[in-house]
C-alpha cells in the first residue's frame, strides 16, 4: 500500500512539474529591459555630425531579431515630447549611424553607440508624409534629451523597452 502511495505521489508531482513548465512557455518570451543611461553624450573631436551615448541593456532570443534606436535631441519647445523632431534644433539618432546592433544572450551590456546628426525634419504644420524641408543644426554643451529604445525588426515598430533621461553634451574640442 506504501508503495502505490508513493508511485501516486511522485506521478502527482511529475504532472505538477509539467503544468509549471507548460504556464512558463505560455509567457512567451522575456521582455528587455533597460538598466541604466550614461549622464554625457560625447561630441566627435573630429566629426561634429556624430555624437556617443552609452547604455546598460539586456535582451534574450536572437540578437539579429532586436536592435537598437538611440536618439538625442536638442533645442525647441520641448524635445521631451512624441513628434518634437518637428520641433527642436538638432537631432541626432541612430538611424543615421546605423549603429544598431545588440548581444541578447540574457547579460547586461554596456553600449557606447555612435549617433550621427538628422539634416531635415519637417515643420511642425506640414502635413503628414512630406519630405522633410527645415534644417537642423548641430548639438551644442548643454543640455539634451536621450532616448534609448529596444525595438523588433517588425513593421508595427513596437518598442520593447524604453528609458530616457536628461543627459549633459561635451564637446572637449573646446
Amino acid at each position: 500500500m506504501q508503495r502505490i502511495r508513493l508511485l501516486v505521489v511522485a506521478g502527482l508531482v511529475a504532472a505538477l512539474s509539467m503544468i509549471g513548465l507548460s504556464n512558463a512557455s505560455a509567457a512567451g518570451p522575456r521582455t528587455p529591459e533597460i538598466k541604466s543611461l550614461g549622464a554625457y553624450a560625447q561630441l566627435d573631436d573630429h566629426n561634429r555630425s556624430e555624437v556617443e551615448v552609452r547604455g546598460t541593456y539586456r535582451c534574450w532570443g536572437p540578437s539579429d531579431e532586436m536592435h537598437l534606436w538611440v536618439s538625442v535631441k536638442q533645442g525647441g519647445p520641448d524635445p521631451t515630447l512624441e513628434g518634437s523632431s518637428a520641433t527642436v534644433k538638432a537631432w541626432y539618432d541612430t538611424n543615421v549611424s546605423q549603429d544598431v546592433r545588440v548581444k541578447c544572450d540574457g547579460k547586461w551590456h554596456t553600449r557606447t553607440v555612435e549617433l550621427g546628426r538628422q539634416k531635415l525634419a519637417n515643420y511642425p504644420d506640414d502635413p503628414p508624409n512630406t519630405a522633410p524641408s527645415r534644417k537642423l543644426g548641430y548639438l551644442k554643451e548643454g543640455k539634451g534629451w536621450l532616448q534609448f529604445c529596444l525595438v523588433p525588426p517588425s513593421p508595427t515598430g513596437d518598442i520593447f523597452a524604453s528609458k530616457s533621461r536628461w543627459v549633459t553634451v561635451v564637446d572637449d574640442d573646446d
